[in-house]
């Protein structure tokens, strides 16, 4: 049986390429792909613009079932969320990473997967030797041992499923703002202060809506793009403002008003724009805290004031991705509340339709575009 995959084999050199289908090693597994995500990390790497092992399968946001396992399956890959032995059909998803659990930072902060220096993931491994299915944009995918799988709630569908991986970025990010993750069991308590978010694309919306089911009372989302602005109101915004039609102090002096005078206590830097920088800064409170999650790739640099972060407090915090598989498992908590109209971030291309989203970046006013496998 023929597999199909879409394969980066270079920069911007990315194609549907038929593999032949394996049987799965004693200590894995194979899932089918049903939706996976498209994710900002995911094009990078096929723009050569990232660290990527070519050539290699794209594509970490996926649901899917277990078609086939290995007889020591079970006991190789850990299960976040269930004590159950592992069954062909069981819905999942997965953490894209596998940590080495030897590096110094597995040995002393064990608890921060993602800053695992020798983690393993398919753009790390490629494509090119055997089991070649790492990457979610294909039919099928091999699950290798030390990986960590979620199984999905009966009632969470795999068009909410598939916002899992991105949402548990804002989990931690605000977990960790919080001190903990009570707020997502228990009974929030009201977040009085003004938080604003910079860009609201997948991982600012996400982040919008995690600050607001949290509790947070006052949120500004700012953005370029008026059809994502009207949409963030669905999401908890209180204030937006049009980056189009305002200028940097203009919009610090908005932020300000609206705090009712000392500025935001939260700053979310989520649109990849080295000059939000400075001024989401410049919008904070005194002790106020800015979190960095849109510079992935180097954008360029920026300049600061030391003396004014130094004069005033403020706390700047780069946030990459999630600190453990447990984030996912509360994301996948949340999105089964169905508190907020997700499914209107999302728009399922079919996966022959790469062309148009990966070079033409036809997608619409999508926030978060998804494969169809």
């Amino acid at each position: 049986m023929e597999v199909l995959a879409l394969e980066c084999s270079g920069v911007n050199k990315i194609e549907l390429v038929k593999f032949k289908k394996q049987r799965p090693s004693n200590d894995s597994i194979i899932i089918k792909i049903g939706l996976c995500g498209i994710c900002g990390t995911d094009i990078h790497g096929i723009e050569g613009k990232r660290s990527v092992k070519y050539p290699f399968i794209p594509g970490h946001e996926i649901v899917a079932t277990i078609e086939d396992m290995g007889k020591n399956a079970s006991d190789s890959i850990k299960k976040i969320n269930s004590n159950d032995e592992l069954k062909i059909g069981d819905r999942i998803t997965i953490n894209p990473r596998i940590v080495c659990g030897k590096c110094y930072y597995c040995q002393n902060m064990g608890q921060y997967q993602e800053l695992c220096t020798n983690a393993i993931t398919a753009t790390s491994i490629g494509s090119s030797k055997p089991p070649h299915l790492l990457g979610g944009w294909a039919e099928y995918m091999h699950i290798l041992p030390g990986s960590e799988i979620i199984k999905l709630p009966e009632k969470l569908s795999d068009e909410l499923a598939v916002l899992i991986e991105p949402f548990a970025c804002a989990v931690g990010c605000i977990g960790r703002h919080l001190g903990g993750y009570g707020w997502i069991t228990d009974k929030k308590a009201p977040i009085n202060e003004t938080i604003v978010i910079y860009g609201v694309g997948a991982i600012g919306m996400l982040m919008l809506a995690g600050f607001y089911l949290a509790g947070a009372k006052q949120i500004i989302a700012i953005d370029a793009n008026q059809k994502k602005l009207e949409l963030a109101k669905k999401f908890g915004a209180s204030y937006t403002i049009d980056v189009l039609s305002t200028t940097p102090d203009e919009r610090i002096k908005k932020i300000k008003e609206i705090s009712g005078g000392p500025g935001a206590a939260v700053v979310v830097e989520a649109c990849g724009v080295p000059d939000t920088i400075a001024e989401g800064i410049s919008a904070l409170r005194r002790r106020g805290r800015l979190y960095e999650m849109g510079h992935l790739l180097d954008a360029g640099k920026v300049e600061l004031d030391p003396n004014y972060i130094c004069r005033n407090e403020i706390e700047i915090m780069g946030n990459y991705a999630y600190p453990s598989s447990q984030s996912m498992v509360d994301a996948a908590l949340l999105l089964g509340r169905h508190e907020l109209p997700y499914e209107r971030l999302i728009k399922i291309f079919n996966l022959d339709q790469y062309k148009e989203i990966i070079f033409d970046k036809k997608i619409g006013d999508a926030v978060k575009a998804v494969f169809k496998i």
